[in-house]
């Protein structure tokens, strides 16, 4: 095994990842959805919450990681997929990412749908397409795309247990009856650098086993792909890290099950076809089941007699500063009693250098918090609540 050969298509595969739309694709989806949602934050809070881009933030380093391991345990295993599969995989991330909803860029549905064409597809298409295509698409390694299916539900349940208070996205709406409640988006995109093998280049196998899991072809080269994977899910019942932790652990769950039947497909192939399907079902259910028992329950942030519960914090403010957390309810401000939002702004104007706040956090106990106010600091600390929206409110003083 030269080392030269591998270092040259190596580099060639680098190259090749900015011939990939995908990777300039990324750039544009997370512009899109970034610029949606500060059009929302300015027209519910008058400003700008979070800024460009913040939803890929926090999501490099299990990208990074999670590329590199899948990779090496891809190239060293010697699993090989064919450009048609790539392309294929590939056009279905875009395909399905145009809507903007970052929950359809799971591996479930990306891998899922791609299977289920490629399973389809070929005897169709097969009078119409180059008899090199048709050859590709006829010596499918199903196994290695359950496997890879399978790594990139590991990485979404990652995303999903990473997420802290400060990474979720307050919103407005109108509860039930008639009044403004808060509700969190947990919304990621990552892109995932992952190395495969691919038919035709210049790498000559090393062993006799190698590659394992592989298609026509005596030699093999090397290519980067920018793969996309994301998540999205809107939380009202409860507060929104308790609910990336449940979704987590069960997308965790499904990614062992699928991973099994992955392995399994090895020795029985039809076990490809269970990976791929209780991967779409069981993804599916999850989104579904968290949906129908958020419904059930009342609005976590509604507004309340017993304080000033916090819906986001904007970062970098002196809320930020002083470590409060989504979810923690004002009590006492300067001393005085707090129950809306009026009696907080008040209560912080008694003293204009200095602010002491009491905040009972989740475990309903007091934290006793305080800071110097300087000029330019927000009013309210940088602490957005449950109100009408700011929109709203401008056009009814401007009426």
């Amino acid at each position: 095994m030269a080392l030269d050969t591998w270092l040259i298509e190596l580099a060639m595969g680098v190259g090749k990842l900015f011939l990939n739309p995908l990777l300039y694709w990324s750039v544009i989806l997370l512009l899109l959805a970034s610029t949606r949602r500060i059009k929302q934050e300015r027209s519910q809070f008058g400003l700008k919450v979070f800024d460009v881009f913040s939803e890929a933030k926090n999501t490099w380093s299990v990208s990074l990681i999670g590329g590199i391991l899948l990779s090496l345990a891809a190239v060293g295993g010697g699993i090989v997929f064919s450009y048609p599969v790539l392309l294929l995989v590939s056009a279905m991330m875009i395909l399905l990412s145009i809507s903007g909803r970052f929950t359809l860029l799971s591996a479930a549905y990306t891998f899922g749908f791609s299977y289920l064409i490629l399973l389809i597809a070929p005897p169709l298409i097969a009078e119409y397409t180059d008899l090199a295509w048709t050859m590709d698409l006829q010596s499918l390694n199903f196994t290695g795309l359950a496997l890879l299916l399978s790594a990139f539900l590991l990485i979404e349940a990652l995303l999903f247990l990473r997420i802290t208070s400060r990474a979720t996205y307050p919103e407005l709406v109108k509860g039930n009856r008639g009044k403004w409640v808060g509700r969190h988006r947990l919304k990621k995109m990552a892109v995932i650098p992952f190395f495969t093998l691919v038919p035709s280049g210049i790498i000559e196998p090393f062993a006799d086993w190698w590659p394992v899991l592989h298609i026509q072809g005596e030699s093999f080269g090397l290519i980067l792909l920018p793969l996309l994977t994301g998540l999205e899910q809107v939380v009202k019942g409860t507060k929104p890290v308790h609910a990336a932790k449940r979704i987590g652990r069960s997308v965790l769950i499904l990614a062992f099950l699928t991973l099994g039947l992955a392995i399994g497909s090895y020795f029985e192939p039809f076990l490809s076809l269970a990976a791929f399907g209780v991967a779409l079902i069981g993804r599916e259910w999850i989104s579904f089941r968290f949906r129908e028992m958020d419904k059930q329950e009342q609005p976590f942030f509604h507004p309340s007699e017993k304080g000033l519960l916090i819906l986001g914090i904007i970062p970098g403010t002196p809320a930020d500063q002083l470590g409060m957390l989504v979810g923690e309810t004002i009590e006492r401000a300067n001393g005085q009693q707090i129950r809306n939002e009026q009696e907080f702004y008040s209560a912080l104007q008694r003293n204009s250098a200095f602010c002491k706040l009491e905040v009972r956090d989740e475990r309903g106990e007091i934290r006793f918090l305080q800071r110097a106010m300087y000029q330019g600091d927000p009013h309210e600390l940088g602490i957005l609540f449950a109100k009408e929206e700011y929109r709203l409110r401008n056009q009814e003083k401007s009426g």
